[in-house]
């Protein structure tokens, strides 16, 4: 590829003025492609060495939104991989380059922490925890509409962000319960520990101080009522929220609709219905024995605690309960249309959150995944 160069001779007071010092950032090649066999995620590559330049994703961006927003709007879903991306202040750099509104505010359910300004770790929760498909925050009246993810560390194997076409999900989904679902709506009933309490427990995910930012209840309050959660203090500092929600949203640009719930992650079967679909896919004996785990535990759980007492449960928005068989139904949807791919370190992931879902395969030894996320 040419590059301007100045090049003078006679006095020697003018200086050669080298091409790199002048060559605008940016300027470079970017290949598009896919996986073999997968439609998504689509991928932007390097095309050239000027693109595997320091600082040139960010300014690239910047010339070419156009594009990557049609990209984002059809496929829903980019991944950048192979640039010279290899720190979490690069990371949000790419993220404001590709959209300036990012946003810290999160009432979603995983432990989180924050990195930079607007980079949080994507989550806390221990290894081993399958994270289910979902659209960020689909239980707000208005989620996140775009998501960035940034692999800082890659894991050895597993660890997986799988990605779904949330679009398929609701086209693929049987008819009939598709029409219950977005007839009835659906509510999330959520307990949370106190500040006093450990981060971690065996079904919740996180303490009330950590999701609303604050130890003071009339703020947890007014922010719930902001978002219409319904809030009921309990014993021993506790915190009870339900809310009522749709099932299913229309994309605010595209009009096209798409299944947009949080049910296959709260439903008390979902963990166990997750780990056997996890078990074949990683076929290893963790992946046995913790399936095996669960299912006892999901067992004794449903024995012994009324669905209305557990620390998290999703049902129909009138009060009738979601059956295994049906959350089945959507768990089947979602592995048949799902994408894996593994991570690669410095990759970063555009989704948007209204058309893609993503969730998180369990996994040891070190991995580093980062997030942000616009309005």
């Amino acid at each position: 590829m040419k590059t301007n160069t100045i090049s003078r001779s006679g006095k020697s007071a003018i200086k050669k003025v080298s091409a790199n010092k002048t060559k605008p950032k940016g300027i470079g090649r970017v290949e598009r492609s896919f996986f073999p066999g997968k439609e998504l995620p689509r991928i932007y590559g390097p095309g050239d060495t000027n693109a595997l330049e320091s600082g040139f994703l960010p300014a690239w961006i910047s010339k070419n939104k156009k594009s990557i927003e049609a990209d984002l709007l059809e496929y829903g879903a980019v991944l950048f991989r192979g640039f010279q991306i290899s720190s979490a202040q690069e990371f949000e750099d790419v993220a404001l380059s590709l959209d300036k509104n990012l946003k810290t505010d999160y009432l979603g359910t995983s432990p989180r922490n924050k990195v930079t300004q607007f980079v949080h770790t994507a989550s806390e929760l221990p290894p081993h925890y399958p994270i289910m498909q979902h659209a960020e925050m689909s239980f707000l009246d208005k989620p996140p509409r775009k998501l960035m993810f940034f692999c800082a560390v890659a894991p050895n194997a597993n660890g997986e962000t799988p990605i779904a076409d949330l679009r398929k999900i609701y086209e693929d989904l049987d008819p009939d319960l598709l029409k219950k679902f977005e007839t009835k709506g659906v509510k999330y009933i959520r307990k949370y520990d106190g500040p006093n309490a450990s981060r971690y427990n065996l079904w919740k995910t996180k303490r009330w101080d950590e999701m609303f930012s604050t130890k003071e209840k009339k703020q947890v309050e007014k922010i719930a009522a902001q978002q219409r959660f319904q809030v009921e203090w309990l014993p021993e500092d506790g915190l009870k929220l339900t809310n009522k929600q749709v099932a299913v949203r229309k994309h605010p640009i595209a009009k096209t609709k798409a299944w947009h719930n949080h049910s296959q992650v709260f439903h008390q079967d979902a963990a166990r219905l997750e780990y056997a679909k996890i078990l074949k896919q990683q076929g290893t004996i963790r992946s046995f024995i913790l399936a095996g785990v669960l299912y006892v535990l999901t067992f004794l759980k449903k024995k012994l605690v009324e669905p209305k007492d557990q620390d998290t449960n999703v049902i129909f928005g009138d009060d009738s309960e979601i059956s295994v068989s049906e959350i089945g139904k959507v768990s089947q949807a979602f592995w048949k249309h799902l994408s894996i791919f593994s991570w690669q370190k410095g990759d970063v992931l555009l989704i948007d959150n209204y058309s893609v879902s993503h969730g998180r395969l369990p996994f040891s030894g070190p991995r580093e995944i980062l997030v942000t996320w616009t309005d």
